[in-house]
């Protein structure tokens, strides 16, 4: 569970032993593992993460997982083909990621180009090429976008004219076509300009270091007094470290003769940012990094009247009250996008430019809004379709609309945690907040019960509702599905949002029985410690556990607080305190009592092997026995992929795979560090051991037809007790409302059918058999049917008979039911 008192204290460490640090060392301390996909959901129960969101529809999800194997996300940026086609662009940490995003429901990789580790790397584009940097040292890396449609992302080349290789973000001007290097590894990098004259190749042409640059807009005027100048606005520190925060504004028109215009401190200053003009270009939108952490101010966004280049000032703040890192914005229209870390996209009314009022939001960090460095980094609003995307440092690319969804998914019969192996027919109701958005004939399941995913067309049932039916699979395997539709625009939607990064998720079987489920929030007779173990620090421990980015801050349970992990450090401390050192460590369940038959176990595992001097070299291994001395292997995680990154992540096995389920089956679980240099934590969590009934239930019976008044008053009734099956033994035919004492017939048959006969309507067709029987005083009588195993499967129809002397024609005929045999 998340503890903002926890997080808070390990902000005040950190500050406390950082003091007015530039976002590097901070940043660096809070990293945390990707957050891993895809989210399975469980009908009837809440998914694992859940966005709160106001006037903005989550249309597609791309964990950072779908792009290789990445640590954490970056920067973005778009891009709009010649064809109107459009791209997302998403820094990371090990390469850059070009998305389709043409139909932002199905948000689509086309590349994922390599490039030099860095937690910092920022793109933009200009025409068709785009351009990205990084604190890693590569310059400016040139891609060619021309043949992007074509599903083709050349990478050109690096610019590393210019002196330091590393930088921290680039800014184009599209208008004059140059290109601005800003900060980097050095206290002196201000600018750094290009010409982009030659896309290919852009050429180095003036400098300006007077102070350090974090970041900068650059932009060309066409009007007013400034029209045929060039003006940079730069958010800037005296050094990389910070100190005194200004907006500078330069005149960058003449590259060797770049001027300073103005200059302007703000209020409540740590470190300037980032900002953005207002389109008129009169005031200029300035975000603070640490002012929420050092000042203990809330969201604050500064508003400068930039009107007079030569004398800006400040005219305001904004706030919505959150107490989250405001990060970068972008302004469109009477809009204002603002990507605020752990309180994620908040979108501002700026129709009154200094009074911007918050009028959508979506978090993508829901846990808290403490000001540290995880959550939105980035989000781009200027593609010409309305499609929004961000860049979120943990969980990837999200793609967004705004306003409220165009189609609404419910399910008229609620959708099951298990369904049946033979396959499961499945309805949703489709209604179109706007009439004529939905697309005709677009209603479709999507499954997949192992081979990946499948299209399946739904059949309109009439009024909005389609149906649909699940694949058959095995008895205890997983099938997985979602649904989609169109609107007019091409605009897929599905349910759950986002899919398939979320899905439904059920188990194909008719019942099941739990036999284990543990949550750690006490041992369970749990053992540490195996022959050959020899491990000397991050032996496993059960704890409420004190996260790293490389260890869980929380355990896997929505409820609990405990979980096993390798190792605990002290609060504050550094990622290789306590990870598992000089060998191996060993996690033994108890006991697990499988002689009454095969079982499926599952666990949410946490495996990270990314940190320290020689990662990527050790394995996290799964083992089961049924005797407690002959161990078989069930994983291998490792020692690289994105199960090596951290984050929690599922996995089961049914026994019988790996060995014959008898009453000593345990599982255990070993992690080591066999090399030296590397950074190796593990955790275990929610252990479950459930038994799936894979025998179809037994359908009830049922009556049919009409039962007959006979002269006493009463309605002859055939009716059941017990289930028709061959197990319980207990099925019966139970007449009522006949004559008392009196002779009566139970007619056995085959089928149906219903045809007047002797002054009474026959209800039993097919093969007829007759067993008399006599009513008691009450006119009822109880007719055992014994089932043999030969007969199951088999259907029958029953209707009892009586006689009514106080009728003419002596006869008073019951209702029937219809019942199948089963096991």
């Amino acid at each position: 569970m998340p503890r903002p008192l926890a997080r808070a204290l390990f902000l005040f460490v950190s500050l406390s032993s950082a003091a007015f640090a530039h976002d590097d060392a901070l940043f660096r301390s809070q990293t945390q593992a990707p957050f891993p996909g895809p989210i399975v959901v469980v009908p009837g129960t809440a998914p694992s993460i859940d966005f709160p969101r106001q006037g903005i529809s989550l249309l597609g999800w791309l964990p950072l997982e779908e792009f290789g194997v990445h640590t954490s996300g970056a920067d973005c940026w778009g891009y709009v083909a010649p064809s109107g086609r459009e791209y997302a662009i998403i820094g990371l940490s090990n390469g850059v990621g070009f998305v389709e995003v043409t139909d932002p429901g199905r948000p689509t990789i086309v590349s994922v180009l390599p490039a030099v580790g860095s937690l910092w790397r920022d793109v933009k584009v200009y025409q068709d090429h785009a351009y990205f940097v990084s604190e890693g040292g590569d310059g400016v890396v040139v891609v060619d976008l021309s043949q992007i449609d074509a599903g083709t992302v050349t990478l050109v080349g690096n610019v590393t004219t210019g002196g330091q290789t590393a930088t921290h973000n680039v800014a184009i001007d599209e208008a004059s076509g140059f290109l601005y290097r800003t900060g980097g590894a050095s206290d002196t990098l201000g600018i750094r300009v290009y010409s982009l004259a030659n896309k290919s190749n852009p050429t180095f042409v003036a400098q300006w270091n007077n102070r350090y640059f974090h970041d900068a807009q650059i932009v060309t005027y066409t009007s007013g007094p400034y029209a045929g100048k060039q003006v940079c606005f730069a958010f800037s520190e005296n050094g990389s470290g910070g100190g005194s925060p200004r907006l500078e504004i330069l005149d960058v028109t003449q590259k060797s003769n770049i001027q300073l215009l103005g200059s302007v401190a703000y209020s409540n200053g740590s470190f300037s940012h980032q900002g953005w003009l207002s389109p008129d270009r009169q005031y200029l939108y300035l975000n603070d990094e640490l002012d929420e952490a050092f000042s203990g101010t809330p969201t604050t966004t500064r508003i400068l009247d930039v009107s007079n280049l030569a004398a800006p000032f400040e005219v305001g703040t904004f706030t919505n009250g959150s107490s989250a890192i405001d990060h970068n914005l972008y302004t469109l229209g009477d809009e204002i996008y603002e990507a605020n870390y752990r309180s994620g996209l908040r979108v501002y009314d700026a129709s009154n430019p200094t009074a911007p009022v918050e009028k959508a939001y979506f978090d993508t960090y829901p846990e808290d809004d403490v000001p540290e460095f995880n959550g939105l980094w980035n989000a781009y609003p200027f593609l010409p379709s309305g499609t929004v995307f961000g860049s979120d440092l943990e969980k990837g690319l999200f793609v967004w609309r705004m306003g409220d969804p165009l189609l609404a998914f419910s399910f008229p019969v609620p959708l099951t945690e298990l369904v049946a192996p033979s396959g499961q027919t499945v309805q949703v109701q489709i209604t179109e907040s706007t009439p004529g958005a939905f697309v005709a004939g677009t209603a479709t399941l999507h499954a997949d019960s192992g081979s990946g995913f499948a299209a399946i067309p739904m059949t309109s049932l009439g009024g909005g509702l389609f149906s649909a039916s699940l694949p058959a699979t095995t008895c205890g395997d997983r099938v997985e599905y979602y649904f989609s539709a169109e609107t007019t625009g091409g605009v897929t939607w599905t349910e759950p949002a986002a899919a398939p990064t979320f899905r439904y998720g059920a188990i194909a079987a008719y019942g099941t029985v739990t036999l284990q489920s543990l949550d750690f929030e006490n041992a369970a007779g749990w053992t540490v410690g195996a022959p050959g173990d020899d491990a000397t620090t991050g032996i496993w421990t059960r704890v409420d556990p004190i996260g790293t980015s490389a260890q869980p801050e929380d355990d896997h349970t929505a409820s609990g607080t405990t979980c096993w992990v390798t190792g605990q450090g002290p609060p504050g401390g550094g990622v290789g305190d306590n990870d598992v050192d000089g060998g191996k460590t060993t996690l033994t369940s108890s006991v697990i009592d499988l002689s009454g038959g095969d079982a499926v176990i599952s666990y949410w595992r946490w495996y990270s092997n990314v940190g320290g001097g020689d990662p990527g070299n050790d394995v996290f291994t799964v083992d089961v026995t049924n005797d407690g001395s002959s161990w078989q292997n069930v994983e291998v995680v490792g020692p690289t992929g994105n199960d090596s990154v951290g984050g929690w992540r599922f996995h089961e096995f049914r026994v019988s795979d790996f060995v014959a389920p008898t009453a000593t089956v345990r599982v255990r679980f070993v992690a080591a560090d066999e090399n030296s240099g590397s950074i190796v934590e593990a955790a275990i969590d929610d252990f479950e051991v459930a038994r799936y009934d894979c025998a179809p239930p037994c359908p009830p019976p049922f009556a049919y037809g009409a039962g007959e008044l006979g002269s006493t008053g009463g309605v002859g009734t055939t009716g059941w007790s017990g289930t028709p099956s061959v197990a319980t033994a207990d099925f019966a035919i139970e007449a009522s409302g006949f004559t008392p004492n009196s002779f009566a017939v139970l007619f056995t048959g085959t089928g149906q059918t219903s045809a007047p006969s002797g002054g009474f309507t026959v209800l039993v067709g097919g093969v007829l058999t007759r067993t008399v029987f006599f009513t008691d005083a009450n006119g009822a009588a109880t007719l055992p049917i014994p089932i043999q195993a030969s007969q199951v499967g088999f259907t029958r129809t029953f209707q009892c008979v009586g006689r009514d002397p106080g009728f003419g024609g002596n006869v008073q005929g019951g209702n029937a039911i219809q019942a199948t045999f089963c096991p």
